[in-house]
């Protein structure tokens, strides 16, 4: 094709292109402004101009609006602790000796001093009757001693020898004594005694486990928190926990140890909480177990709004307070989502006001806005004619 009927073919298409535009920016004059006033029942044909005569000027955003509610918030701090007891125990033998008796099986209850195992003792029994027939014969001498010294018939240096060696006599059975008696391992305070591999005829050394012994009748619960609740915490603070042996029981307890410093790599602090013994043990809590604890702090009021009314931009989240027949953009900072409303904290809202929650995507600063739903005052002609729609 020659260029000059390429040339001639973009002329007329911007001809046509400027035409349509024309003729769009100028429709109401084109096609009859008045004609459509009166099908939308306005008024008489020529009793209105077009859109910027008034018939359908624009009028207040019609939005739904909703009360800023508030709820106490509690701080809970959830953590994983393990059980304690106050007194818990590996039992060892302080000799190396052959087992002749085992006198207890899991799970018994035992007395404080109550035998558990004897090792074999025969050489210290013999050991201890030398001891006390020496100790015999040593105060047969101090009596004959003591009798000729009186008499003067013996010399002060003789009577303390002989005073020494019933010393030494005591001393004798003292230690044949003491090695009996380790050959029989007792426990050492009320408790219960765990599962021993043990049997008879075992040789056993200081190094040897015996048995467990555990205290039930105090339980505790060690566990850690956040550093920033470090302020927060006290003794006798009431917490809650729970165990897996039997899920929805709650098993009460305070806390009674804190920790005088926090962990440098975790930034955590140590507690202890003393637990219901009886609650604990009735579904089966033992030491070592790991229990879930709930520690509560006291509620703090914060606002709610509903979960439709926020908004975010650049700048983060905000909201469209309601103030007189406008509104107001109120920054807010998110606190904790709940179901359909969000807690919020702000320093320009407060309880009661009135925020938007339908029709926010009109609103601007400077907007007047009506309630949808609420009445509106009539704009009555100066003929007596119905009042003019306001669109929007």
């Amino acid at each position: 094709m020659a260029v000059w009927k390429q040339l001639l073919l973009c002329l007329v298409v911007l001809v046509i292109a400027g035409g349509g535009w024309y003729a769009y920016q100028h429709r109401d004059t084109l096609f009859g402004g008045a004609a459509q006033q009166d099908a939308a029942g306005t008024g008489a044909p020529g009793a209105g101009g077009g859109r910027r005569g008034g018939g359908f000027a624009a009028g207040p955003t019609l939005v739904v609006s909703a009360p800023v509610g508030s709820d106490i918030v509690t701080d809970d701090v959830r953590a994983v602790g393990t059980v304690l007891v106050t007194q818990s125990i590996n039992v060892y033998p302080q000799v190396t000796a052959e087992v002749t008796e085992v006198l207890f099986k899991a799970a018994d209850k035992v007395k404080k001093g109550q035998a558990l195992v004897r090792l074999d003792d025969a050489d210290q029994k013999v050991a201890l009757d030398l001891a006390q027939v020496a100790l015999s014969d040593a105060k047969k001498t101090l009596d004959r001693s003591q009798r000729l010294a009186d008499t003067n018939n013996l010399t002060l240096s003789a009577l303390q020898d002989a005073q020494s060696a019933e010393r030494k006599g005591e001393i004798g059975v003292l230690s044949a004594q003491i090695a009996l008696d380790r050959r029989t391992i007792n426990a050492p305070f009320d408790g219960v005694v765990g599962i021993s591999n043990l049997s008879v005829g075992d040789l056993v050394t200081p190094t040897t486990v015996i048995t467990t012994l555990d205290d039930p009748s105090v339980m505790k619960v060690s566990f850690l928190i956040p550093e920033r609740y470090a302020g927060r915490v006290a003794l006798g603070q009431a917490i809650t926990a729970s165990s897996e042996s039997k899920p929805g029981t709650v098993i009460n307890g305070k806390l009674t140890a804190i920790d005088t410093r926090v962990d440098p790599t975790a930034r955590t602090l140590k507690l202890e909480a003393t637990l219901d013994a009886a609650a604990a043990q009735a579904i089966g809590v033992r030491p070592g177990m790991a229990i879930k604890v709930e520690l509560p702090f006291p509620g703090e009021k914060q606002l709610a709004v509903s979960a439709l009314s926020i908004q975010w931009d650049r700048t983060g989240s905000y909201i469209w307070k309601v103030a007189g027949d406008g509104v107001a953009r109120v920054p807010i900072t998110i606190l904790e989502r709940q179901s359909g409303r969000v807690l919020v904290a702000s320093d320009d809202l407060k309880e009661g006001d009135r925020v938007v929650v339908e029709g926010l995507q009109r609103l601007r600063p400077g907007v007047k806005i009506a309630e949808a739903g609420a009445g509106k005052p009539e704009a009555a002609s100066a003929n007596g004619a119905k009042p003019v729609a306001q669109g929007s």
